[in-house]
């Protein structure tokens, strides 16, 4: 009767591989290679033989002596054709190691893994640990899969007696174990990856499970309620984005971007031919009636067709405009700033409105992680109270895009910003069409 118990038939490593898929690979075939009791001996830890050479062709091995069972004794010859042979079988499945690495220049079982694991880069020496600070959560990857990611590479870390490496100058005597106090470092690592603010919210949600229990104790709840724990974090950070102002610096050399805003430019005057070095809104031109349209429906919808700076030019003696349409404030609306979900190429966005700001900002974080260009800036930035800097790394110029519409972003790259993306008034470039009356055409 066959046996139910056979290994996966051996398949070859790849070009890339992993510490986990590594591991599976070289159990497997240590497994299928010990079925065998004439490669059995060569796959115990510490046997070793020499490389073969001219001067070497028995490669340090001796002919059995009396002490062993003479249906079992074997000569050097024979010890040297059943190595060679389980060395041919390695080979054939590590395609990626040159085949006399293995058959001819390896001295034991354990420097023919080791050379595979120096190909792959997670050779495992005093350094190798600190590659554990280069894992990081990927864009798309499921929490669990990260989690396994850095459960591999503790695990495969731990000191074993057999690895030649020394503590404060000791030998490891014992094969470590996963001890409770790392595997909680793990846990506490994974969720900071996964979001720097989740340690927090796990402390202040199941403190009262902490007392008694491990982090790591509680890991499987967490997996669970890990969606919804996100989805909060989420809406506090939305909740905190806060209302930002921008000072410009004179123009300098450095400082070759001028804002649009910056240029006035009348279209009425510059239709007809006439100097048109003014807003127009403070065109002479303009009708009054015209003038007092405009400035109703700045006020009252507050669509910014014009610059922002037309408010501070405007006439400010010219009270028929306040007696005709005074502005009250019945209350105070605190809510949620709104955001809209778009994206950058093939990468998802979040981008926060804030109508009230007078310029946009990104993370510089986030900058880096759209690949955004970023070039100097001669500009500074405060929170909303005017004395709370914002250090200002550059400006950056984006289109982000939302089913077949285009946002035009040009902003600030800061480095404390609350959320990721924080749009303002600029976000958007409008086409403006104004009727004037007693006219042919649309300005």
């Amino acid at each position: 009767m066959a046996s139910s118990t056979r290994a996966p038939k051996q398949w070859c490593l790849t070009k890339i591989e992993t510490v986990n898929t590594f591991e599976n690979w070289r159990q497997n075939l240590i497994y299928t290679l010990s079925l065998d009791k004439n490669f059995a001996p060569f796959l115990v830890s510490g046997t070793k033989w020499e490389k073969k050479t001219k001067t070497t062709t028995h490669r340090g091995f001796a002919n059995d002596g009396e002490e062993v069972p003479e249906a079992n004794r074997k000569t050097r010859e024979q010890k040297v054709s059943m190595l060679e042979l389980m060395l041919g079988q390695i080979a054939n499945y590590c395609l990626i190691i040159s085949r006399n690495t293995i058959v001819k220049n390896s001295t034991s079982i354990d420097n023919i893994w080791q050379t595979i694991r120096l190909h792959y880069g997670f050779q495992i020496t005093g350094a190798h640990f600190v590659d554990f600070d280069a894992i990081h959560y990927d864009p798309g990857e499921r929490p669990e899969d990260l989690y396994q990611r850095l459960m591999a590479f503790i695990e495969d870390s731990l000191l074993r007696k057999d690895m030649g490496i020394t503590h404060h100058d000791e030998d490891i005597e014992d094969d470590e174990e996963l001890s409770p106090t790392l595997e909680n470092f793990v846990i506490l690592t994974w969720l900071r990856l996964i979001h720097p603010e989740l340690p927090k919210l796990i402390k202040q949600r199941y403190g009262t499970e902490l007392r008694a229990r491990t982090l790591a104790s509680i890991k499987p709840e967490i997996s669970q309620a890990l969606e919804s724990l996100l989805e909060e974090l989420r809406t506090t950070e939305d909740a905190k984005s806060m209302r930002a102002a921008v000072k410009r610096f004179p123009k300098t050399k450095q400082s070759s971007f001028v804002p649009r805003s910056n240029f006035k430019s009348c279209p009425l005057c510059k239709s007809a031919g006439r100097p048109d070095r003014h807003f127009l809104s403070q065109c002479t031109y303009l009708p009054q009636q015209d003038r007092q349209f405009m400035a109703k429906a700045r006020a009252v919808s507050e669509i910014h067709d014009v610059d922002e700076c037309d408010l501070d030019n405007h006439d400010n003696n010219d009270s028929t405009f306040q007696d005709q349409f005074p502005v009250a404030s019945n209350r105070v609306q605190i809510q949620q700033s709104p955001y809209i979900d778009a994206y950058y190429g093939h990468n998802p966005t979040r981008l926060t409105i804030d109508s009230g700001a007078t310029g946009n900002m990104i993370r510089a974080s986030a900058a880096t992680k759209l690949n955004a260009k970023i070039t100097s800036s001669s500009q500074s930035a405060h929170q909303a109270d005017g004395s709370s800097p914002l250090t200002v790394v550059g400006e950056t110029r984006l289109t982000f895009t939302r089913d077949k519409h285009q946002l035009y972003f040009e902003g600030l790259v800061v480095e404390n910003l609350d959320s990721d993306i924080l749009a303002g008034i600029h976000l958007w470039k409008k086409t403006i069409y104004l009727f004037v009356p007693h006219a042919d055409r649309y300005l």
